[in-house]
C-alpha cells in the first residue's frame, strides 16, 4: 500500500515536470508559478511516506486474524480488597480480572495443572465456577485463560463493589 502511494506520487511529479519542460515557455508566467507550487505536493507526500514509520491504515494494524481487537473491561485489584480464586482447595488472591482471563498471586513453587477448574469469589458477592488453561507463569503470578468468558455486566458490578471498598 505504501509503495503504491509512493509510485503514484512519483508519476504525478513526472507529469508536472513533463508539462513544465515540454510546454513551459508557451504557458506563461502564472502557469509556470502554479506548476512550481504543484511540484511541492508530490514531493512532500513522498518524503512523508518514506519517513513515517506508522501504519498507513491504523484500523488494519489493529486486526488479528480478521478480528478487530477491542478494549475489554479489566479490573486491577490493589490494597486490601481482592477477589479470591480457589483451585483444588488452595485459595489465591486475584491481581487482575477480565472477561477472558485471570492473573492470580502465586509463588513460582505453586504447581497447577495445565487445564484446571475452580471457583472465583468476587467482591460483589457472586461466585463463578470456571474451567481454565494456564497461559504463563510470571514473577509471583500465574495467568489463566478462561474457557467461558465472564460477562461484562458481572465485571461492571465487580468494579462498583471494588470502588465501594468491597462487600
Amino acid at each position: 500500500m505504501k509503495i503504491t502511494a509512493i509510485v503514484a506520487n512519483i508519476i504525478q511529479l513526472a507529469i508536472i515536470l513533463f508539462i513544465f519542460f515540454i510546454r513551459g515557455p508557451e504557458l506563461g508566467s502564472l502557469v509556470i508559478f502554479l506548476l512550481f507550487l504543484l511540484l511541492a505536493v508530490p514531493f512532500i507526500n513522498i518524503l512523508t511516506l518514506l519517513i513515517d514509520k506508522r501504519a498507513i491504515l491504523p484500523t488494519l494494524s489493529a486486526k488479528a486474524d480478521g478480528i478487530v481487537k477491542r478494549e475489554a473491561v479489566r479490573i486491577h485489584y490493589t490494597g486490601t480488597h481482592y477477589a479470591l480464586l480457589t483451585i483444588d482447595g488452595i485459595t489465591f488472591t486475584v491481581r487482575d480480572l477480565s472477561e477472558g482471563g485471570v492473573r492470580l498471586n502465586a509463588s513460582s513453587a505453586t504447581t497447577l495443572k495445565r487445564k484446571t477448574t475452580g471457583e472465583i469469589r468476587l467482591l460483589c458477592g457472586k461466585n463463578i465456577r470456571f474451567k481454565a488453561t494456564v497461559l504463563r507463569r510470571e514473577e509471583g503470578a500465574v495467568v489463566l485463560r478462561l474457557s467461558q468468558p465472564i460477562g461484562t455486566a458481572t465485571l461492571v458490578e465487580e468494579k462498583r463493589a471494588l470502588a465501594g471498598g468491597g462487600a
